[in-house]
């Protein structure tokens, strides 16, 4: 009878440890559920010759330091694919604050926010020149890429260029060159899907870097070659300026915006 007291515990007891496997098992990467009500975004505020704004969505400040409308990026961790938590379809707005306090002082910007609870985006602030317009793209960044490589996007965000083509260029030299088209056709407002790429040159070449031009070949900016910290991540670069603009209102492209 006492051996069958030992087995009775021996059986409990690996049951109970399965159990306890299958918990670990479920165990998530983050201690919280994210709140299924809300939107996730990042905001990347390109309006030329905007200065620090704050940000509110329905009537809350988001930002807790104002953020530069001209290339500015909320929340501001390039590295790292941080993303605020915002009511959806609400009211976007920016404004000057007051010198000194946290109050509004202009109103800059005020639009409705198109973004859906439960995904990711990317929410762009953009300048005709003229006036300002927002608008939202899903984050959808598919599976996580295969080790040395990355999954990079381009989102064009230059008014009055027309379509852009993205390049990756492979170089030794100005001589010994390799360009490879990556998306072509990408309107104002609309992105590249998340494509696939080595993070390092290839071919046997010594450099890489990235270039955005018009369908009609116009250069618009360069954007430097990825750290090797964007192994299996999923990045994004907005094109920006206006195509006449000299200075801080020239086209360029932004520095890579960790999306996962």
């Amino acid at each position: 009878m006492k051996n069958n007291y030992k087995f009775l515990f021996f059986a409990l007891a690996s049951v109970l440890f399965g159990f306890s496997a299958c918990k670990k098992n479920e165990l998530r990467l983050t201690q919280f559920d994210l709140p299924a009500d809300k939107s996730f975004v990042r905001f990347v505020l390109l309006s030329p010759g905007t200065p620090s704004v704050m940000i509110k969505v329905n009537g809350v400040k988001i930002n807790g330091a104002n953020t530069s409308g001209s290339g500015g990026v909320f929340p501001s961790t390039f590295n790292f694919p941080d993303y605020a938590a915002i009511a959806p379809n609400g009211t976007f707005r920016l404004s000057l604050p007051n010198l000194g306090t946290g109050n509004d002082s202009v109103l800059i910007f005020n639009s409705p926010l198109a973004v859906n609870a439960g995904k990711f985006y990317s929410v762009a602030l953009a300048d005709t020149g003229v006036d300002r317009t927002v608008f939202s793209l899903e984050d959808q960044v598919g599976p996580v890429p295969a080790d040395s490589t990355f999954n990079i996007r381009v989102v064009n965000a230059m008014a009055k260029t027309g379509p852009i083509n993205f390049i990756r260029i492979d170089s030794t030299s100005a001589t010994s060159v390799v360009r490879d088209t990556l998306a072509r056709n990408i309107d104002y407002k609309a992105a590249s899907n998340f494509i696939n790429t080595s993070i390092v040159p290839i071919r046997g070449f010594t450099f890489l870097r990235f270039r955005a031009v018009t369908t009609s070949g116009m250069f618009l900016g360069t954007v430097a070659p990825p750290s090797t910290s964007f192994n299996r991540r999923s990045v994004t670069t907005f094109a920006s300026g206006f195509a006449t603009g000299v200075s801080t209102l020239a086209p360029a492209l932004s520095s890579f915006v960790y999306n996962k």
